[in-house]
């Protein structure tokens, strides 16, 4: 009896020891931006697909048949749709053959909004628990026709997504019209929910930040990627910062050598546009350095600066971060040393 007391308690020390490990192994996996929500409600996110109801649509009775539409869908149809030359312009995007066929093409992905949903629910909490004075955007879905440049609108506590933008790294038509091979990792419907919060945190922090020397640019960049661990904390760095897992080891593993071009160049308070450009646009790879190079190396190195800002001083929250503009001032205070 005294022997099987002795194996039962020993297991009992195995199972708490076991436990423990488990529970450090959790605890050093959670992200540092983890805060807790448990306290905050929202309204599930529903995504109004306006691309449905258009393409639904009689294009030969449109201003009849979308007059039900008006109100819900102001933020595209506007106090225009009386005017015989929006109406035309409407009635060419629904007939047009190239817009249908994309409008099919995102049904195939996107049959449903479900999963997009859910995830930005979760970011619209992390949101409120930030700012919870501001309202939680509504959101839409459209088909743009191939909006390159600007694929989530954000305006006005609104959010437009145009999901033909988001068909899929292969999605052959992306290369027909000139999205460049580097560009296509984001064309995945992955980066939605990513690209919402980033567009919101832009928003945010433009109205405040006029970056003009290249630190400025680094800690501008790295404030809105900041927002996006606060946004979306359990994401990847990569998804946040659009790189491969290869282009996020060269810039972990060279981030010291960056760090010290840009010293050793005196280029931190350069003002050089063309010089801060090579740093900070999007490129398959950072033009100063090698091919294999990461792209924006300088916005990477500002995200970390502010990291260690943000880390060494737990009495900034972040709305009073994304309010800072001075540049100089975040980088001394953050003591970032690769």
């Amino acid at each position: 009896m005294n022997r099987k007391i002795f194996y039962f308690t020993g297991l009992i020390i195995v199972i708490i020891a076991l436990l423990s490990i488990i529970y450090i192994i959790d605890s050093s996996r959670r992200s540092p931006f983890d805060v807790d929500i448990s306290d905050i409600e929202i309204d599930h996110v529903n995504i109004s697909r306006f691309e449905k109801v258009l393409f639904n649509l009689n294009p030969f009775r449109l201003r009849e048949e979308i007059e039900p539409y008006i109100d819900e869908y102001y933020f595209f149809l506007g106090d225009e749709i009386d005017n015989p030359i929006a109406q035309q312009q409407l009635y060419d995007y629904v007939t047009d053959p190239v817009i249908i066929d994309l409008y099919h093409e995102t049904l195939k992905v996107y049959p449903d909004l479900e999963e997009l949903e859910k995830e930005l629910t979760s970011a619209f909490t992390y949101y409120h628990y930030y700012f919870s004075e501001l309202e939680i955007p509504k959101v839409y879905s459209y088909v743009s026709g191939m909006d390159l440049a600007q694929p989530v609108k954000y305006g006005d506590s609104t959010i437009a997504v145009a999901l033909d933008m988001y068909l899929g790294s292969d999605f052959s038509k992306y290369r027909h019209v000139g999205v460049p091979a580097y560009q296509l990792i984001r064309r995945s419907p992955g980066f939605i929910a990513r690209d919402v919060m980033y567009a919101m945190g832009e928003a945010k922090i433009s109205d405040n930040f006029k970056p003009e020397t290249l630190i400025d640019f680094m800690v501008y960049e790295g404030m809105k990627l900041y927002f996006l661990d606060c946004m979306m904390p359990h994401a990847h760095d990569t998804l946040k910062i659009a790189y491969t897992s290869k282009q996020e080891y060269w810039i972990e593993r060279n981030q010291g050598h960056v760090w010290s071009y840009f010293i050793d160049n005196e280029l931190l308070f350069s003002t050089n546009r063309n010089k801060i450009n090579s740093f900070i646009t999007d490129a398959p790879f950072t033009a100063p350095f090698t091919r294999n190079s990461s792209p924006r190396a300088a916005a990477w190195i500002g995200w970390q600066i502010v990291r260690e800002y943000m880390r060494r001083n737990k009495d900034v929250n972040l709305n009073e971060l994304i309010r800072m503009t001075d540049a100089e001032k975040i980088l001394n205070k953050s003591r970032y040393k690769p």
